[in-house]
């Protein structure tokens, strides 16, 4: 490892960064020890192996109690390493887990991120999406210094699309059919949001 890229490690390492963030109706944190249980109590339930298959991995591949713990302590690791900074939703008022908030390093040496997030389908149309990444975008920006927010999502998610023209990012790209699944064919849009975009929504 050269000098300019351990230097990097090192300043990924030493950013202090809370474990846990607040909205007026969620807790969004770092995956600990016994986590585990709420992933896989919401992929049994709503249906939601379905719903969010074409979405997260963890809709096909976690089918265990043992599975979804290894998967949650495994997302903690990353966090502590500053791999990428997965966090899960939980409800305020009764810390009963609904969704994560996955946010993915593109560019260290820009800083840009990438944004994305699920809910269980049983909370989905009450703008607890919208409340996470909003407050999740603050802490990009303003945690880990971020110059640049990605949001990527399929032509055919109808809620992403208005998520992301809702919370003012700018469309910078359409690949269209750009891939297959199932035999059904779809694009991806691509959003940005700049954080003098950002520091301007306040003015």
């Amino acid at each position: 490892m050269n000098t300019i890229n351990m230097k990097k490690e090192i300043q990924k390492k030493l950013l202090d960064l809370p474990t846990e963030i607040t909205t007026e109706r969620l807790v969004i944190r770092k995956f600990e020890k016994g986590d585990g249980k709420g992933l896989f109590n919401l992929l049994e339930r709503n249906n939601n192996r379905e719903f969010l298959k074409e979405h997260v991995d963890e809709a096909t591949n976690v089918q265990t109690l043992e599975e979804a713990e290894i998967r949650e302590c495994s997302l903690a690791a990353d966090f502590i390493n500053r791999n990428r900074f997965v966090m899960g939703i939980w409800l305020k008022e009764t810390n009963y887990f609904i969704g994560n908030i996955w946010i993915e390093p593109k560019k260290w040496e820009v800083p840009s991120f990438e944004i994305g997030y699920y809910l269980d389908q049983g909370y989905t149309k009450k703008g607890y999406a919208t409340e996470a990444v909003k407050r999740s975008m603050d802490f990009i920006f303003s945690k880990l210094n971020a110059h640049k927010i990605i949001l990527i999502t399929r032509d055919t998610n109808a809620e992403s699309i208005k998520l992301a023209e809702r919370l003012n990012f700018i469309e910078e790209g359409h690949l269209r059919e750009c891939s297959i699944e199932e035999n059904k064919r779809f694009g991806l849009f691509h959003y940005g949001m700049l954080k003098s975009e950002y520091d301007k929504r306040g003015e």
